[in-house]
């Protein structure tokens, strides 16, 4: 899983560092360091991918690792110089190594690069389970001659607000925010990537989590607990697993403790609500799902398990039909064998009364008779092979090898069909009790539901019970919203219209607003055209043959005059446009940048609230009228049937009309 790991740390001389010999080390490269005059390489059995990130004013030499770091050395005068900062980051394993890159890249750019840093990145795949990446950054400004002074105020960017703060600003406003903005990249990569994994800065202990965080092992640390070397680091985290399982033990237990009581408070409220009979239902199918309470969730969980059931019943059903069918095709094709031998033999038995035959004068026609009865047997034969042959292929498929064993083999399937048929015979009469027990218990919840909520509204007092499922839920959803336990029918629609009314104000400024900035727009537009068109005439009349050309050319004159009428065209226009001046133009234009950043997303939320106020409502007051109506309907129809009852009593009472 995705972690998250980022620490940092100032390469400073006082701590015996040289700025050179991390660069060595981090990236795999042999370089020279010329302060000391030695080479610095550190071997790697996986190569670092490296690269270094420049600002756009940085000179073209920073993008050389050697001479980069070298510099850094020999602008740091002090014994205590701090050279670089460094930067540790454990990258997600879920990304490829493409991803890691890119994300790495767009972080060190971002945050780093376009502040003014130098960037030199070297990300480690030594452990497929550990990639991680390290940045070293500078800590000067640039110039196009190399390094000037130290920022400072890059360093509350790196604030971490701990005690031991490495030579970072402590208490800052800035801080965590490199450790927040990590996060942040992260995540984004892990979302492009559709993976779903994320990290967060945030310590346990802000995150409200009782378990206690793993400390990072380190390379070495970690390297040591591969060949099975206990580490001081590898024990607090085995210790702290330890007690990480105790507490996630306990929060399991808190968990369903909270769970069964909100279940049984939803019991509560649900036979509050029910009728004796519906309370039977709904116990019923508790006892079949082995609950104390169940939801309509269990009941569609359950649902879905009983269709499984039912959907494997089938396919047994049908397996046991093709082989009963196979085991009859084997029994016919022994019963033809049978009587093809005894037809065989039957033939071959006349043909030896025929050689047996001694009358010289039937020797033509006994001929002709042997030789009918041996092609009949040929043909028997040649169907019995067949027969054989299809016997064969059957053995195989039913594994048996002679009509005695076939015999056990029918027998026994035929035992373990009746059993499992009459197994299936009897799971399909328990699903169909289970359904039923469960579509009533579904029916129960519901109208308990139904009933529950019209309570709230004094309006379904009576036409409560005309009111839908999905309609109460629309109806639940606002209760809750609003917070309030009684809803009148002509409260909601002052509601509504209240927020029509509202909507209807914030649409108009919002329209307002949207005038006055095409407006503006249009306004801005006629100066720049006015002013290109002034630019115009003034070289024209500026310059030294201009008026002569126009005395002589035709064409000349009549641009010339062109322009002067698009001027006073521009100037009318502008005038009526209400403009007075440049200054008064970048006021207008100020304010109206100042509307869009405050108040036309002001305007945007409240409408987008409103609208969704008069959503909800319209549900609410609809479903409350829908219920109504129903309820009117019902008396009608019942109305209309006591009429037409009465009437036949009062035709049965009187007889028939008899005529005098």
């Amino acid at each position: 899983m995705a972690i998250y790991h980022l620490s940092m740390q100032i390469i400073s001389r006082s701590k015996g560092q040289s700025a050179v010999a991390a660069a060595a080390y981090r990236s795999g490269e042999r370089l020279h360091d010329e302060r000391t005059d030695e080479q610095k390489f550190y071997a790697r059995n996986v190569q670092p991918e490296t690269m270094i990130l420049t600002p756009s004013n940085a000179p073209e030499w920073m993008k050389d690792r050697n001479r980069l770091w070298n510099e850094v050395e020999k602008v740091e005068k002090r014994k205590d110089s701090q050279l670089a900062r460094e930067l540790n980051i454990a990258l997600p394993v879920e990304l490829n190594h493409d991803q890691q890159k890119e994300l790495i890249q767009s972080f060190a750019q971002n945050e780093f690069v376009q502040k003014g840093m130098v960037a030199d990145i070297a990300i480690h795949r030594d452990d497929a389970n550990n990639p991680h990446a390290h940045i070293m950054l500078t800590m000067r400004n640039l110039d196009q001659d190399g390094f000037g002074k130290k920022n400072r105020d890059w360093n509350a960017d790196f604030a971490n607000a701990k005690e031991n703060n490495h030579g970072y600003v402590k208490n800052s406003e800035g801080c965590l925010s490199i450790r927040e903005q990590w996060a942040n990249y992260a995540n984004q990569a892990l979302e492009q990537a559709q993976i779903n994994e994320r990290i967060t800065h945030l310590s346990h202990e802000k995150r409200g989590l009782e378990t206690l965080p793993m400390v990072h092992l380190g390379h070495v640390a970690h390297d040591m607990e591969k060949k099975g070397k206990k580490t001081d680091r590898g024990q607090i985290n085995r210790d702290r697993q330890d007690y990480n399982k105790a507490v996630v033990d306990l929060q399991a237990y808190r968990s369903q403790k909270e769970e069964h009581l909100k279940k049984m408070k939803e019991k509560e409220k649900q036979f509050s609500f029910s009728t004796d009979i519906e309370k039977t239902y709904i116990q019923k199918a508790a006892s079949l799902v082995d609950q104390k309470v169940i939801t309509l969730e269990d009941i569609t969980a359950r649902h879905e398990e009983l269709r499984k059931m039912s959907d494997r019943h089938d396919p047994i059903e049908r397996h046991f039909h093709a082989q009963q069918q196979q085991f009859l095709n084997v029994s016919n094709y022994y019963d033809r064998v049978r009587d093809l031998e005894r037809e065989i033999q039957q033939n071959e038995e006349k043909v030896e009364e025929l050689k047996k035959s001694l009358n010289p004068f039937k020797l033509k026609e006994n001929n002709m008779i042997k030789r009918r009865h041996l092609d009949r047997i040929s043909d028997l034969e040649s169907n019995k092979e067949s027969y054989e042959n299809s016997l064969q292929t059957y053995k195989e498929k039913l594994r048996f090898n002679t009509r005695e064993e076939f015999i056990e083999r029918y027998q026994s399937f035929n035992k373990n069909k009746e059993n499992r048929l009459n197994q299936i015979h009897y799971e399909k009469k328990q699903i169909q009790v289970e359904t039923k027990v469960l579509l009533q218990a579904e029916e129960a919840i519901k109208q308990a539901k139904i009933r529950e909520i019209s309570s709230y509204y004094p309006d379904l007092k009576t036409a409560g019970k005309h009111l839908t499922y999905s309609n109460a839920l629309r109806l639940e959803k606002y209760h809750d919203t609003a917070q309030q336990n009684q809803f009148r029918l002509s409260n909601i629609k002052q509601s509504l219209d209240a927020n029509h009314k509202k909507l209807e104000e914030f649409k108009k400024h919002q329209k307002i607003v949207r005038i006055e900035k095409e407006h503006v727009s249009t306004m801005s537009k006629e100066v720049e055209k006015l002013s290109s068109i002034e630019k115009q005439l003034d070289e024209l009349d500026k310059s030294p043959g201009g008026k002569a050309k126009r005395l002589v050319s035709k064409k000349a004159r009549q641009d010339y005059e062109e322009l002067q009428s698009e001027a006073k065209y521009g100037r009318e226009n502008l005038r009526e446009l209400g403009y007075k001046g440049q200054q008064d133009l970048q006021q207008q234009q100020s304010r109206i940048n100042t509307m869009e950043k405050t108040v036309v997303p002001w305007l945007e939320k409240e409408i987008k609230t409103h609208e969704s106020n008069i959503n909800a409502l319209n549900t609410v007051f609809n479903a409350i009228q829908q219920a109504t109506r129903s309820e009117e309907q019902a008396q009608q129809r019942h109305q209309l049937r006591r009429v037409r009852s009465t009437n036949i009593n009062k035709s049965k009472n009187q007889g028939p009309e008899l005529s005098p």
